[in-house]
């Protein structure tokens, strides 16, 4: 597999302001955001770009300990990852083209707490991809610093099977290699591997 260098995040940026779409139900707040992609798009962001969300912990994310639920988290990614595609115009090849996105695997690690009504910020980024696989990083960071953090890996798929992931890429910004994966990613793909083998 050939790697790009690693390059330092995009000072162009843009953070966006907070979405109560966000915390709609999954089948709504997702389309919704594809059919105000076609109307109104997002401002556009690079590839290897970070995306950053800025949101509200609301009532109905929230636990018997008054902070937001561990499921909640990945609720909120999954809308937050749609968001990051708008905005480097993956979404639009994805649509184009008809293919699926499904998630193969998600690791999380939770750090602090986002208390009722608490502002935070979530980052997602594309890490690195390889013959089959994204990885995407997102980050949770309340006033105390990182909450959460996740890895999540995503193919796409259409009716011939998975899309190699530099297929797609090409589409959207030719020339774009993939960066180094980091190691602890790798141990990631090592440890579902073992995990997965046939009687374990």
């Amino acid at each position: 597999m050939v790697y790009a260098q690693p390059r330092e995040a995009a000072s162009s940026t843009l953070e966006v302001g907070e979405y109560a779409l966000s915390h709609f139900i999954s089948f709504v707040r997702i389309p919704a955001l594809a059919i105000r992609q076609h109307f109104r798009p997002l401002p556009r962001l690079g590839i290897l770009d970070e995306d950053r969300l800025r949101l509200r912990v609301l009532p109905n994310d929230i636990d018997i300990n008054m902070h937001m639920n561990n499921a909640r988290y990945l609720s909120i990614m999954d809308y937050a990852r749609t968001h990051f595609l708008a905005r480097t115009r993956l979404l639009d090849h994805i649509l184009h083209s008809r293919l699926q996105p499904l998630v193969g695997a998600i690791w999380v690690t939770y750090r602090r707490s986002l208390p009722l009504f608490s502002l935070f910020t979530l980052t997602s980024r594309l890490v690195c991809w390889d013959e089959r696989w994204f990885y995407i990083e997102q980050t949770f960071t309340g006033h105390k610093g990182m909450a959460a953090v996740g890895w999540v890996k995503g193919v796409l798929r259409d009716a011939g099977g998975v899309v190699n992931p530099h297929r797609v890429i090409e589409g959207v910004a030719p020339g774009t290699l993939s960066p180094a994966m980091p190691e602890a990613i790798a141990t990631w793909n090592d440890l579902t591997r073992e995990k997965l083998q046939p009687g374990s």
